[in-house]
């Protein structure tokens, strides 16, 4: 194996931790757990990354989101993440260039409880 690059901007977003490529390896995402969002990537040919929005906030959590997982549903056209900080879990749709497109949280869990793992379908 030979590196692409070393390392690779996020657009400044905080503790980039959790990261996913969508099911036919265009797109890599991170949740980024001190920011509050999602920054996307479209992957090169090349397998070099390129930030989908020049902020690195491709997809907005909301304040104290505190992102702890991420996982695709319905074949890569759902993200979901584990919001720990509200208790919730965000969705978004995933258009074909990448973007994302926020759609309703689902309540349920209880705020900073510190869960982890995410599992979607």
């Amino acid at each position: 194996l030979t590196p692409v690059s070393s390392a690779v901007s996020n657009g400044g977003q905080a503790a980039p931790c959790w990261l996913i490529v969508d099911p036919r390896g265009r797109f890599a995402y991170t949740a980024n757990a001190g920011g509050s969002s999602i920054s996307g990537f479209a992957i090169g040919n090349d397998g070099k990354l390129t930030l989908l929005t020049p902020d690195g906030r491709t997809g907005d959590l909301g304040t104290g989101a505190q992102p702890l997982d991420i996982d695709f549903g319905g074949g890569g056209r759902f993200l979901y993440v584990l919001k720990n900080g509200t208790g919730t879990i965000g969705a978004f749709a995933v258009n074909t260039s990448g973007t994302l497109i926020p759609l309703a949280d689902t309540p349920g869990l209880i705020a900073n409880a510190g869960f982890m793992g995410l599992v979607a379908f």
